[in-house]
């Protein structure tokens, strides 16, 4: 594991209390909430910040089939890692790494330096590298523990970081307090439009320039190949959405789409696309 872990007191004046949004204050083991008075805990070196759920923990309607059964996944390591390690061991997930690493280096040129970037859900790390050395400090963030440990025994990075659980549905940092955020391979979780209003709102709420964000186009050629294979299954392969539908959920929280790109033309429904927020792009302090 690289040394260069850095302990969540080093980013506490950047904390928000994922229940709240108050100010939290950090101790030795524990992190409580100076507002509600919620407290959490610190294990291993690791926040546990995560708040669970769905809708119903925003005050929202709780619609079927809300896509939050995906938090329940990788909490424990060994599952976790099994996850991680198929990207270097099966076939077909050989060349995934290298070309969405790709792709993020290819947008974070757009965006400059940044003193501080959110990675959630941060998963094992597999693309922490492809950002690494274009900001001072990395906050490493997963609703699943199990991730977050293994990400942590795994990485060898020299860039400082701080690792927490948590949702992004909630996201337990301040408004704009952060360059960036990088988010991979979540929004196809989410089937409602409550759930991907709530994800663009909080990345882009915590978010002072950027966010990288990924989403099944609806338009690719694997989607469409799939819906003309099943065209009486009324559903969609997997949650989908229109480039126009991310650019109406970046123009909501201020910001806007100024670029997509898809992981592969034939093979893949994945597509990376870079949100800029408006007005003030001067970097955050972390």
């Amino acid at each position: 594991m690289s040394q260069d872990c850095t302990g969540i007191s080093v980013i506490e004046r950047l904390l928000a209390c994922p229940e709240c949004r108050d100010p939290l204050s950090v101790g030795p083991d524990w992190i409580r909430c100076e507002g509600c008075d919620a407290r959490y805990a610190i294990e291993d070196g690791i926040a546990l910040l995560a708040l669970r759920g769905g809708s119903e923990t925003w005050g929202a309607p709780q619609g079927a089939g809300q896509g939050t059964e995906y938090q329940d996944e990788f909490q424990d390591l060994e599952r976790a890692a099994a996850y991680n390690l198929q990207f270097r061991r099966r076939p077909l997930k050989l060349g995934v790494t290298p070309r969405e690493s790709r792709l993020i280096r290819r947008f974070m040129r757009r965006v400059g330096h940044s003193q501080a970037i959110l990675e959630i859900p941060c998963g094992g790390g597999r693309l922490t590298h492809a950002f690494a050395d274009a900001t001072d400090l990395v906050i490493e963030a997963d609703i699943a523990v199990g991730q977050v440990r293994y990400g942590r025994q795994a990485s060898k990075l020299d860039v400082p970081r701080v690792w927490m659980t948590a949702s992004a549905f909630h996201v337990p940092l301040r408004d704009g307090s952060v360059d960036g955020v990088v988010c991979v391979r979540l929004s196809h979780h989410l089937p409602t439009q409550a759930e991907r209003e709530r994800l663009f709102s909080e990345l882009l709420r915590v978010s002072r320039r950027f966010a990288i964000v990924t989403y099944f186009d609806r338009h690719s050629l694997k989607h469409v190949t799939w819906r003309l294979r099943h065209p009486f299954s009324g559903r969609s392969q997997k949650p989908a959405l229109t480039a126009s539908e991310v650019a109406e959920l970046a123009r909501a929280n201020g910001a806007r789409l100024v670029a997509t790109a898809p992981l592969s033309r034939i093979g893949s429904g994945h597509r990376y696309a870079l949100l800029l927020k408006s007005a003030d792009s001067s970097p955050a302090r972390g």
